[in-house]
């Protein structure tokens, strides 16, 4: 009725019941709706950081105040602000309810990642004498228990299928939107769907030891840390308050002395109209929208810094086996130097490699068993791994070495005769005991489908591609041409990587690292941003910045394109506030916005901000042209040879 009123038209005694009902109605909206402002303020003062709640505290008490006291005082004791009050807590925790709906959507895929393993599960305790069913607790699982999983229903946890044969939806782990077929002996990781047919598993890792169970925790830890840019944005909002607060006091001392009448909804405006939330919700909401995009992408970010690290690399170091190749190199050609019986040659084969997760010895082990040999008909005593050179063990008391040229001669006591494969695109392993030379096995590993675009797309941002490979220098080299890479480097023991990446870094190079294998844990580590392969070993994995569950190198080229939207989305969002905040605060000083209006511009600045971030949970299109681009094979110049090596050594 007031503002419907004409002047003149409300007399005294309406006008004083009018305030009274409006101090009575704001009431609530002060003492209840506001409370999370001020408990944030009060926090805040107590551990002395003055954040974004201590001025909308402020405004809201002075606001309040103020019109109390006028309401006391009567009609001429001033102007009153209920209306502005409640007005202002309401837009406000409209900005804070758009802000919590981002961060929801932001967490839905960690929410769903963290839900995906069953809380129970059918066991077969007689299996395989009895085929009787008991519902029990997953978390009462233990390895070798043997499970039944009904089409639609969610691995328990990692297994080996044991029988039957079905196709599991890995959407929810790799980002892999088509089923995969899985027969009998192929590995199933927890959290997979069984998507067609029923099948026993058999339990080689209880849930808290599971895929998903190690993914989520990875998950946790990402959570417990602010990327720089995150705490810069946090620290300037803290001084912008500070300094707010006697930018208020001074514009009340001004105005005190030229209108008294105007000095306290002028300093109420000033301390309302501000917006260092602006700032601090600028960073964490585009932060959390892209990574809420990148896990439905198939990209695990695990330390909080990976996008805004990954925008400035200067370099991306591949490795390559299981990264830029398949990783599934298979047995071609096997040449025999001695004359002993190969069963036994391939029975000493499958002991060495019997618990090796490397690539090549997956495909020896393979190779073994295709011969009739499996890893339980032999077993290796005094077993001993070289990172990056091979194995040796004693073997039905025989002492052999499995693993490079150079690694075998020190066994055999002489250098290799000279059986060369005579093809660079095979991968020799040579197997030797004591005095002589028994076999060498030739395997080929093929390059990744999406290997050469995310190379092309790399290059194309001004990216400086290297190959570093503990595998021989033609192989690495022939698969560096092929790609487009000018700087390639094989035969690169795992202290001789992280050697190179450090002179890298103290060039001042930003290194981006992209590998797989455990002999990578060290360089993944000591690169300032890293990626492992989510198909790659699990030691490596924990060392990364960054977990590709896809498996696909496509991933990574996505990871980058979304580092740049979120780097431009920060700045954009960062100017926004910027902007506003220098508009805003003189024009309420001067008196141009009263308090409700500042309210009005505080949350639609808020508002802005947390909108803009959301647009990163869409897909990115990347230039189609990119994935045609084909270049050719490329040369080596002898300068960047030669100083590489020198690096090396």
């Amino acid at each position: 009725p007031v503002y419907m009123a004409e002047e003149g038209s409300i007399d005294p005694d309406m006008d004083s019941l009018m305030r009274w009902a409006s101090l009575f109605l704001t009431l609530p909206a002060v003492c209840y709706s506001a409370l999370p402002f001020f408990q944030g303020a009060w926090s805040g003062i107590r551990h002395r950081a003055l954040g974004m709640d201590v001025p909308v505290a402020l405004g809201i008490i002075a606001a309040f105040a103020g019109s109390m006291v006028a309401t006391f005082r009567g009609p001429d004791g001033g102007a009153v602000y209920f209306d502005s009050v409640t007005m202002f807590i309401f837009l406000l925790l409209c900005s804070r309810y758009l802000e919590l709906a981002a961060r929801r959507k932001a967490a839905s895929s960690l929410q769903r990642l963290s839900h995906a393993l069953p809380s129970s599960a059918l066991r077969m305790p007689g299996y395989p004498g009895s085929r009787e069913v008991e519902t029990v607790a997953a978390d009462m699982l233990s390895a070798g228990d043997v499970l039944l999983v009904k089409p639609g229903e969610a691995i328990p946890a990692d297994g080996i299928l044991i029988d039957g044969s079905t196709s599991i939806d890995l959407s929810l782990l790799t980002g892999e939107s088509r089923p995969q077929g899985k027969a009998a002996g192929d590995v199933l990781p927890g959290g997979a769907v069984n998507v067609s047919q029923p099948m026993l598993l058999r339990v080689t890792r209880p849930v808290a030891d599971s895929t998903l169970s190690a993914l989520v925790r990875l998950v946790e830890r990402a959570g417990q840390a602010k990327p720089q840019i995150a705490c810069w944005a946090d620290k300037v909002a803290a001084w912008f308050v500070a300094s707010l607060l006697l930018f208020a006091l001074a514009v009340f001392a001004y105005w005190q002395v030229a209108d008294p009448q105007r000095a306290w909804p002028i300093a109420i405006a000033v301390l309302v109209v501000s917006c260092p939330c602006a700032l601090s919700l600028a960073t964490p909401t585009a932060l959390a929208a892209a990574t809420d995009f990148l896990v439905r992408q198939g990209v695990l970010i695990v330390q909080s810094h990976v996008l805004e690290t990954l925008h400035r690399a200067t370099h991306i170091v591949f490795d390559k086996t299981g990264t830029l190749t398949v990783g599934k190199p298979a047995v071609q050609h096997v040449a025999m130097f001695a004359t002993r019986q190969e069963a036994r040659l391939w029975r000493a084969v499958a002991a060495l490699e019997a618990s090796s997760a490397h690539p090549l010895g997956v495909a020896l082990a393979s190779a073994a068993a295709l011969h009739g040999v499996t890893p339980g008909d032999a077993h290796a005593d005094d077993l001993h791994h070289s990172a990056g050179q091979g194995l040796e063990g004693t073997v039905d008391g025989v002492r052999y070495r499995l693993g490079s040229a150079a690694f075998v001669a020190e066994l055999c006591g002489s250098p290799c005769p000279g059986f060369d494969s005579g093809h660079d695109e095979y991968t020799s392993v040579y197997l030797g005991t004591n005095g002589a030379w028994l076999a060498r096995f030739d395997l080929a590993d093929a390059v990744r489908e999406d290997a050469r675009a995310t190379i092309a797309y790399f290059r194309s941002i001004g990216k400086t591609i290297i190959l570093l490979s503990g595998d021989d220098h033609a192989i690495t080299r022939r698969v560096a041409g092929s790609l487009g890479i000018y700087a390639a480097h094989g035969a690169c023991l795992p202290e001789q990587k992280l050697a190179f990446v450090q002179h890298l870094q103290r060039g001042g190079a930003v290194v981006a690292m992209v590998g797989d294998g455990i002999n990578d844990a060290a360089v993944l580590r000591a690169a300032d941003v890293s990626f492992a392969m989510g198909t790659g070993a699990a030691l490596a994995q924990t060392h990364a910045d960054a977990v590709l569950l896809s498996g696909r190198l496509a991933s990574m080229r996505e990871a980058a394109s979304t580092a740049s939207r979120t780097m431009a989305v920060i700045r954009q969002n960062l100017g926004w506030a910027t902007l506003y905040n220098v508009v805003a605060i003189p024009a309420a000083a001067l008196g141009l916005l009263n308090p409700w209006l500042s309210g009005v511009g505080m949350s639609v600045s808020s508002a802005v901000v947390v909108v803009n971030a959301l647009r990163l949970r869409r897909e990115s299109r990347i230039s189609t042209s990119v994935e045609d681009a084909k270049p050719p094979l490329m040369s080596f110049p002898r300068r960047r040879e030669s100083r590489a090596t020198e690096c090396l050594r």
